[in-house]
């Protein structure tokens, strides 16, 4: 039976003869121990389109890995979309959830809007970014007590 390599793989352990890269793009991206923020946000049922939810502070040189983090909720009300970043770019890590009725939305799919090769690409957190926090782009008639639960997974050493 035929054995098929994908392109890390043939160049970790190097093909046809040649020596493994260790200059392949994204290889210091997999390495450490990924960790998970598990916080939870009680909606108030007062936030308003252009507010802000302060989710969790990591240290400068974290990588966030969008691709594995969630927000789960519970109905948020009537209409709640947001975007997931940063000072710096406050969309970075998630642009344009939509939290329509109780579910899951992962950062990267198809309830959001970030760019297909952005989703599997580690964002770096830079000193001056150590606060990641939600933009609420969309609320309408939410639910007071409402519970949103941010999963961040990220890597810190």
């Amino acid at each position: 039976m035929p054995s098929f390599n994908t392109v890390k793989y043939g160049r970790q352990i190097g093909s046809a003869g040649a020596s493994p890269s260790s200059t392949y793009p994204g290889a210091k991206a997999i390495t450490g121990k990924v960790r998970y923020a598990h916080i939870e946000y009680a909606l108030l049922g007062t936030e308003v389109a252009n507010d802000t939810i302060n989710i969790v502070r990591l240290k400068a040189g974290a990588q966030v890995i969008p691709s594995l983090c969630r927000i789960v909720c519970e109905d948020p009300g009537t209409a709640l979309s947001l975007d997931v970043g940063f000072a710096s770019n406050v969309d970075a890590l998630c642009d344009g959830a939509a939290l329509t009725t109780a579910h899951d939305v992962s950062f990267t799919g198809a309830a959001s809007v970030t760019a297909v090769a952005a989703q599997y690409v580690p964002v770096d957190i830079a000193v001056g970014d150590e606060v990641i926090f939600a933009t609420l782009t969309l609320a309408t008639a939410l639910t007071a007590g409402a519970k949103l639960l941010f999963l961040i997974a990220y890597v810190d050493e």
